[in-house]
């Protein structure tokens, strides 16, 4: 039988609104607590992800991180209360995984706007994540043509290939994370996730800089703490340069996925978890509904018209 794991909903919100793609005006654009907003038959779409989490049977019951005065009444799950910017949303999560989580097992994070049904998520589960449940650390890019996305095809889109010898595939970023939080640097893990939504819709050369100058800052911080802990300060060095060598490789669409897996062990695990197998695993799968983050009113209305439980 399949590890039931916990499952960690992120509910927060910086109450500001994200970046405008060029291919949308700043009406088109959802902002505020998304996971609160109502859905046609009465649940709010957070306490929708939670039915569907819940009705899989993969999963312990549902934790969702946010601001309990916002959530209180629309989910029926255990709400840890924090509110601010998505970096306390994320701190938040630290502490809960180091207190009430066993730091060796697998746990499942997810954003708050997504809506795979429960089939899509059992099966993303039993088809790309159980062959590999004994990894430190996996995630997926969701394989699909920009016309099958329907109102979401304006997501920021890459090209991968599976292998040196692939062809390189048109891919999205997919929203469901699963990790085992003893092996990986969960400050810095949660560090890069602020980064990249801060920066979330921007075209990818656009950025990379912006990104790289703040994220070279919480090396140096890190790298501080290291030294005093009598370890040597690395990190300004080596995960810039893994960084950089893989978007590097992806604007010439040469990376692939066993390179971006052994440049994402470099950058997220703990030195001694990095020779244990295959210990990051980045799956590619045909599931859309992962990619399919609800950022705008259309893709709002497009998850509406699907009903309840998809």
């Amino acid at each position: 039988m399949p590890e039931v794991m916990p499952f960690v909903i992120l509910a927060g919100s910086d109450q500001r609104p994200g970046p405008v793609p060029k291919q949308l005006q700043v009406g088109d654009m959802l902002s505020g607590f998304k996971g609160a907003i109502p859905l046609p038959w009465g649940r709010s779409l957070a306490a929708e992800l939670v039915a569907r989490v819940r009705a899989t049977g993969r999963f312990r019951d549902p934790l969702l991180v946010g601001p309990r005065a916002v959530y209180a009444g629309l989910v029926d799950c255990e709400i840890i209360d924090v509110a601010g910017t998505l970096a306390a949303t994320l701190q938040r999560v630290i502490e809960v995984v180091r207190t009430r989580f066993d730091g060796h097992a697998p746990m499942a994070v997810s954003a708050c706007d997504i809506l795979p049904t429960p089939s899509e998520i059992t099966n993303l589960l039993t088809s790309e994540f159980d062959l590999h449940a004994d990894c430190c650390f996996w995630w997926q890019w969701i394989t699909a043509e920009t016309e099958t996305l329907g109102a979401s095809a304006w997501k920021p889109r890459y090209a991968i290939r599976r292998g040196p010898d692939a062809p390189p595939e048109t891919v999205y970023p997919g929203h469901l994370t699963i990790f085992r939080p003893q092996t990986v640097r969960l400050e810095l893990l949660m560090r890069l996730l602020t980064l990249a939504y801060r920066y979330r819709n921007w075209p990818p050369r656009q950025r990379v800089w912006p990104m790289f100058s703040r994220g070279l800052g919480m090396m140096l911080e890190e790298d501080l703490r290291n030294l005093g802990r009598g370890q040597l300060p690395i990190l300004t060095v080596s995960i810039p340069w893994h960084l950089l060598r893989a978007f590097r490789e992806l604007q010439t669409r040469r990376l692939t996925v066993p390179g971006l897996e052994r440049h994402a062990a470099r950058v997220l695990l703990h030195r001694r978890f990095r020779r244990r197998g295959r210990p990051v695993v980045i799956s590619v799968s045909p599931i859309l509904s992962f990619a399919q983050d609800i950022d705008t009113q259309a893709e709002l209305d497009a998850i509406s018209a699907q009903g309840a439980g998809g």
